[in-house]
């Protein structure tokens, strides 16, 4: 078990995390001691492992979250501040957060508004939200269709860890939350390969050593910048043509994983990048095959093409107007203040899938 430092956020990394989890109500005093927010659909898949490991939690009031990313809207909240109201919770009551990405975004934003924020901590129960949305200190909901386009910047008390959860992982999540974890390979590590990438897919002790890396990571850029005001947006390369991608899917209410949404967003900003600052175009087809033949493609007409553009142009992270996706010179080094014209986004999204 690993103890990774995010600031004031402690992340317990490793198998045997969940049992320190177990003594967050003995070190809470007065009022509720701490309540359990979970994920209602996942609910019969999360609770016995996590009430196995931790008995004490048995003993919490718990309540349950729609956590999908057609519910992660202001409005789905509104139920869940009012039970919360209506019984009492106040600045003293721990929210233990329990789920996925959405649920961690939804339940960090509902409890960091609520009176004015009550503090949380964060169980990941995916890939995805253990490589990602539970660590930073970013919470948010969707507008519509429209990404992660409401939140606030506000870390968890603490971050729970624990393979356990994956165990009985689908394989499309485990598909999601390797994407976000060879993100966090690109953008961080010069030495990067897409052969020994194909281990990620493989080898699970190897997929344990490069989650660990990327929460590592992740915590050392937050730090540096956690308001996202320069630096930390480099964590967000794939993620405005996939945040794009994501949004035309909820558009037509057939949604596709984060995951997916990001491998074809990376592949389409590393295009990007061999257009504008000289990426080596061989290590852009290695990269290709690698999501074509883990991640396959998306579809999508020439005539949606200007709605991906408006799309990106509502993403959060612009100025002026202008468009930001991140882009890589080679491994290890970004480029997250150089915008890039309409005209050549269009270029990108015409020659995609790149074959």
């Amino acid at each position: 078990m690993e103890k990774i430092v995010d600031q004031d956020c402690i992340v317990h990394a490793g198998s045997g995390s969940l049992s320190l989890a177990d003594e967050i109500p003995l070190r809470q005093t007065g009022g509720l001691d701490c309540i359990i927010l979970c994920e209602e659909n996942a609910a019969s898949l999360i609770l016995p492992p996590l009430y196995d490991r931790c008995p004490n939690l048995r003993k919490q009031n718990i309540y349950y979250l729609r956590a999908t990313e057609k519910e992660k809207q202001i409005q789905n909240l509104l139920p869940l501040w009012e039970a919360w109201a209506n019984d009492g919770i106040d600045r003293k009551t721990l929210v233990i957060n329990v789920g996925g990405g959405v649920l961690c975004d939804m339940g960090g934003f509902a409890a960091s508004v609520f009176k004015r924020g009550i503090p949380y901590v964060n169980i990941p129960t995916t890939l995805l939200s253990m490589a990602d949305a539970s660590v930073g200190g970013k919470t948010a909901l969707d507008l519509n269709e429209v990404k992660n386009l409401i939140g606030c910047f506000s870390r968890p008390q603490a971050v729970y860890v624990d393979p356990v959860f994956l165990e009985t992982l689908p394989r499309e999540e485990r598909l999601s939350g390797i994407a976000e974890i060879l993100k966090m390979q690109c953008i961080s590590n010069p030495r990067f390969e897409t052969g020994q990438a194909e281990r990620l897919f493989t080898d699970k002790a190897f997929l344990g050593e490069a989650l660990h890396a990327a929460i590592r990571e992740k915590a050392r850029i937050t730090a540096l910048d956690f308001k996202e005001e320069n630096f930390r947006k480099i964590l967000n390369f794939g993620h405005t043509f996939g945040h794009a991608f994501e949004s035309q899917a909820l558009k037509a209410r057939k949604p596709v994983t984060h995951g997916l949404a990001i491998a074809q967003g990376m592949l389409c900003e590393l295009y990007l990048s061999w257009m504008m600052t000289g990426f080596d175009r061989n290590l852009f087809e290695d990269f290709a095959e690698l999501i074509r033949k883990h991640y396959g493609f998306l579809r999508f007409s020439k005539d949606e093409i200007p709605r991906l553009i408006d799309y990106m142009r509502k993403d959060k992270k612009n100025q002026d107007g202008r468009i930001y996706p991140v882009l890589l010179a080679r491994w290890g080094e970004c480029r997250h203040e150089q915008p890039v014209t309409p005209a050549l986004i269009e270029k990108a999204l015409l020659a995609y899938p790149f074959f």
